[in-house]
């Protein structure tokens, strides 16, 4: 075997291993707020597949198909006979999957893992078909380890790890576009066009908001066109629409395939995707709430500050190392190597494309602008960073070294340990990563940016050792999932709704009817909606008071050690 032919195989072994590792350790470890929702989902995704009423298989305007059927399977791997019980389609909001389950003997907490296993080795599959098509237009060596950098980024890799769609939906997305590159680059291989096609539709079922890959595929047809324009350009124009056309017909055919409820009702599934989409975007809510699509009412974010604002996040959530990569990927298009010119200009202005469309389209929409929206941006500029670190790099060696590869090989390995360090260090909540530059220049020092539910059961843990746990009831802000699951007794969900003023005595009959109550501080802490209720428990020391990465998350109070000023100051609030 020759030294080409033993290195490929390494570096897919190395590549699976280095993805694998940091994603399957402690899987259950904990839950994010939108989990539960998602399994209850699932769990109507699987109950309709049972039924064979494929019309129910529709979740609003991100269809999350490609999620809910990893459900799916989680179920038949652990809850088959869910289909079976006639029990109906229970309702997600109210989370009435999980006594459900428990009363049947199963726990949600086992199928939330079993589908994130299934999710991670997806994701891990997806990166090596990612590697697979990059060094097929760039070397092996780089290839790889853009894929490193990019996968080992910590808020990417933390997305990864969760029941989420969108790991899956950047991936899928990066893989069309890697592919329709080596279809228009490298012969024409109708297998290429045909992986693009594919991969673009199961981005669509994902997530609606992949729609954004349309600029980036733009952008190449549009490079394509003008390159072959000395054949005429009406010609180059005909040619090239055609692709289009062909690629647009195996996304649909894609989406039609693998979506049960386009089977049978198609109408009422792209009603049901693309109208709440349009709402959500331009409404600000979905269809259940504005009722209607009205072109009257619709608004966008035309000023650029929420544009400027997912930016913001980003960069506040990507490493320094990052950041100095996608700089000097700004050299990629100016490469000495004659060879490289073409496919790492394509890479170029594919990756900053991608990067701008899914910034540029959740920057300017209506509604909840979450920093996992645009993980598409992430994954795209972590592989440029990847790729203008790998340039530099190799420049050096090449420009100041007698003995070359030895301080390539060096200076590439401290790069990547800077890059799993920073991820690692937030282990097993990678997501939480904040950028130590931007995190010293930040206004806001004493919440963390986006608490996602993370570290209420640790709070869960913690009263389970108590004695009579099991008797025991815990009120709680992010009750379900993120704290229910790690907790044997009795779980009642604090409403926001209860501090506005109008709903005092629910509020004072839930607290006097638990035994604890659990503030969320690193989400309730930072609104001025929930000042005056912790203004009234601040003047009671807590129980016990649950910090992570140096932030105040959760305070864990006993009921029955207020006195009695602190119910009438709740009656009254």
């Amino acid at each position: 075997m020759d030294r080409k032919n033993f290195i490929s195989p390494i570096i897919y072994i190395v590549l699976t291993a280095a993805l694998l590792i940091p994603r399957l350790p402690a899987l259950g470890s904990f839950v994010t707020l939108d989990e539960p929702a998602w399994l209850s989902q699932g769990a109507n995704f699987y109950y309709a597949l049972g039924q064979r009423e494929f019309q129910n298989t529709v979740y609003e305007y991100q269809p999350a198909v490609t999620t809910m059927w990893i459900i799916s399977f989680a179920m038949l791997i652990y809850f088959p006979e869910y289909r079976g019980f006639g029990q109906g389609y229970l309702d997600y909001e109210k989370g009435r999957l999980d006594p459900f389950m428990y009363q049947h003997g199963q726990d949600p907490l086992v199928l939330l893992q079993i589908a994130r296993l299934i999710q991670v080795m997806l994701v891990a599959a997806l990166f090596i078909i990612l590697y697979y098509l990059l060094q097929r237009l760039i070397p092996k060596l780089p290839a790889a380890f853009a894929v490193l950098i990019a996968s080992f980024d910590p808020f990417f890799l933390g997305q990864s790890r969760l029941l989420d769609h969108e790991a899956m939906l950047s991936l899928f997305v990066v893989v069309s576009l890697l592919a329709f590159v080596i279809y228009l680059s490298q012969g024409r291989k109708y297998v290429f066009l045909l992986i693009s096609g594919i991969a673009a539709g199961l981005a669509q079922l994902t997530k609606s908001s992949a729609i954004a890959m349309l600029a980036p595929i733009g952008v190449l047809l549009l490079t394509q066109i003008f390159q072959e324009r000395q054949n005429g350009i009406l010609r180059a124009l005909t040619s090239n629409t055609k692709i289009f056309l062909l690629w647009i017909i195996i996304l649909i055919v894609t989406y039609f395939v693998f979506w049960p409820g386009m089977w049978v009702a198609p109408g009422k599934m792209l009603y049901e995707v693309y109208g709440n989409a349009f709402s959500y975007a331009f409404q600000g809510a979905r269809l259940k709430v504005t009722e209607q699509l009205s072109v009257s009412q619709f608004n966008l974010n035309t000023n650029l500050v929420g544009i400027r604002e997912v930016t913001k996040v980003l960069f506040w959530r990507t490493t320094p190392l990052t950041w100095l990569g996608i700089l000097f990927g700004f050299s990629l298009p100016f490469t000495p190597r004659r060879e490289l010119v073409r496919p790492n200009r394509q890479l170029f202005t594919l990756m900053l494309t991608t990067a701008a469309a899914f910034i540029f389209m959740i920057g300017i929409a209506q509604g909840r602008n979450s920093p996992h929206y645009i993980l598409s941006s992430y994954l795209a500029l972590n592989l440029l960073a990847g790729l203008g670190w790998f340039n530099l790099i190799e420049w050096l060696d090449n420009r100041f070294t007698s003995n070359q590869g030895q301080m390539q090989y060096a200076g590439l390995f401290v790069l990547l340990f800077f890059q799993i360090w920073s991820a690692v260090s937030y282990y097993p909540y990678y997501f939480t990563y904040r950028n130590p530059l931007s995190y010293s220049l930040s206004e806001n020092k004493n919440f963390p940016q986006f608490p996602y539910g993370e570290g209420l059961e640790l709070a869960a843990q913690y009263l389970a050792e108590l004695p009579n746990a099991k008797d025991s009831t815990a009120l709680v802000y992010y009750s379900r999932g993120c704290f229910s699951y790690y907790y044997p007794g009795n779980t009642t969900s604090f409403r926001p709704y209860y501090v506005d003023g109008e709903h005092a005595e629910d509020l004072l009959n839930f607290v006097q009817n638990a035994d604890y109550l659990v503030v969320y501080y690193a989400n309730q802490g930072r609104s001025e909606k929930y000042r005056a209720y912790l203004d009234i428990l601040s003047s009671v020391e807590p129980m016990r008071v649950i910090w992570m990465n140096g932030y105040e998350y959760v305070q864990i109070y006993q009921v029955d050690s207020f006195p009695p000023e602190i119910f009438e100051a709740l009656a009254n609030l």
